[in-house]
Formats: C-alpha cells, structure tokens, sequence
C-alpha cells in the first residue's frame, strides 16, 4: 500500500531538493504522467543546464566526463527507454552509464511502459543503488508515475495547486467524470479554470458559471437537451461539440445516468457499446447513441 504522497509528489521534492542522486528512473504505462516529470524538471532548472533526448541511443555516455561551462550541473532528460526492445539491451545500457556516474550530472530516464515489462531494469536500478558495498552502489532512485483508481482525487488535488487552486470534492469528480478520468484532458481543463476565474476555491457551480460566462457550450448542455427530449436542440450541440473530445461527452453522459433512481439496463449497454466504437475510431458513434437515447 501506498503512503500518501503520490510517486510524482516525492519526485517534485526531490527536484526542489536540486536532484541530489545521479540516476531518476520514472517509468509510466500513462505518458502524460512522463511529460508532467519533465516540465517539473523545466519549471525549476535553468533551461541552460537541461539536456533532451528522444532515446538513450541519442546519449553520448563519453560526454560525461565533462563539464558544462555555463552550469554547475548537466541535467539530462532521456525519454524512450523503451525504444531499447531487449531488456538484456536496457541493462546493458544502464550498467554503461553506472560506471560514467559522476556529481556534474543528472540523468532523468523516462519509460513508457509497466513493472511487468521493465521488471528487471527497475530491479537493477535499485538493487544497483542499494549495492552491499560501496564500489557496487551508485546513486540512484526508482518512481513509478502511474496511480491508482483511488488516487486520481489526489492527483487532481495537487495538480490543481500547481495552478493556485483549491478544488472542492464535488469540483474533482465533476472532473473525472466529463474527462472519463484522463490525467491529460484533467490537467487541460484545471488550467483553462485557473486561468478563467479569480477564485482560489472552486465548486461544481464555479466551473459552470466560468463556461456560462464564456458562451460556450459543454457535455452537460448535452445531457439537458437529451432529458427533455430536445432531439433537434441535442443534434445542433452534438455539432456544436465536435471538437470536445468523445471522453468528455460520455463522462458527462455516465454522470446524468448513475445518477438516475430509475436507470433503464438497456442504457449501460448504449454507453459501453458507444465506448467501444470510439475506440475502433467510427466517427457516427455519438450520433448513433444520442438517437438510441432519445427514442421513445
């Protein structure tokens, strides 16, 4: 079980610390949470001491050797560890940057993949950084980025501060349940509240009145037309939305239905099937489930 600070919180601390360890592996089956670590990385270090790699095959490990001229510090930010498809290829490659660690350098590697597929890598990272004897040590530090279900309120909270807001609880799932619980449609929403709105504490009818003021029209919108039966107003705004992404539609469509006394079964199927068709990328999908909705 987990302690209650979240995995990209302990790493936050440890930037703000000034990344006293050589070797930050992160890996994530969810890539936004691996672009959320380097723009912390970004968001605190001069942009003069990061280095960006899209693969490790792009690293010159023989470069580490020396110094910048400009910084007291390389930082260097490695996404796609990945890319490396052997894992004996992968702990090749990190047993060759262990014996070039040095205190000028920092090197921040990015996996987008689960323990399942990296489960050796990470287990010689750490067993390499809890080495028996000092010349087996290396420093280093191992997080895994990827949450639980039941810490996504978490996230949402303290992705929110990140922006000088204060979420209420009725505010968080409110956003869980319009993005369907993507971390990146979340983030993208918090900062488009942040930036519409004064306010530094935030309810349901906040977020809104901030869409209320800006004339524009939102899942719920949607959703009202579709209770009332509206067909012809519920297709102008199905249009109207086409550019808000189907996750949105459907999680404000799943909140006005579990939220019904008197659900019908036949509408979880609706849902589920309208889910899956999205993702086999059938553009009529909504279309097709708003007419199921509304029929008779």
């Amino acid at each position: 079980m987990r302690d209650s600070l979240l995995e990209i919180q302990k790493f936050e601390q440890e930037i703000k610390k000034g990344l006293l360890k050589y070797l930050y592996f992160c890996y994530a089956q969810e890539q936004f949470f691996l672009f959320e670590a380097g723009s912390l990385i970004r968001r605190n270090f001069d942009s003069i001491s990061i280095e960006i790699y899209d693969s490790p095959e792009e690293v010159d490990t023989n470069s580490f050797a020396s110094i910048s001229l400009f910084t007291p510090k390389r930082i260097l930010l490695v996404y796609n560890f990945e890319k490396i498809k052997k894992t004996e290829k992968r702990v090749e490659w990190l047993k060759k940057i262990k014996v070039r660690s040095n205190t000028y350098v920092n090197l921040i590697v990015l996996c987008n993949a689960s323990y399942k597929d990296i489960s050796e890598e990470v287990n010689f990272v750490k067993k390499a950084a809890d080495g028996s004897s000092d010349k087996e040590r290396f420093s280093a530090a191992v997080y895994n980025f990827d949450i639980y279900e039941r810490e996504l309120p978490a996230w949402i909270t303290y992705k929110a501060s990140q922006f000088g807001i204060s979420l209420k609880p009725d505010a968080v799932y409110y956003l869980i349940d319009i993005t369907g619980g993507q971390p990146g449609l979340i983030s993208s929403e918090i900062e488009k509240i942040s930036l519409l709105t004064e306010k530094s504490h935030i309810g349901l009818f906040d977020i809104k009145d901030i869409l209320t003021e800006l004339g524009e029209f939102t899942p719920f919108d949607l959703v009202d037309a579709i209770k009332k039966k509206d067909r012809q107003r519920a297709f102008k705004l199905l249009d109207k939305l086409q550019n808000t992404e189907p996750d949105m539609i459907l999680g404000a469509l799943n909140w006005y239905y579990n939220n019904k006394n008197d659900l019908d079964e036949k509408v979880y199927s609706l849902l589920y099937r309208a889910n899956l068709s999205l993702r086999q990328a059938r553009s009529l999908s909504l279309d097709m489930l708003v007419y199921e909705l509304m029929k008779d």
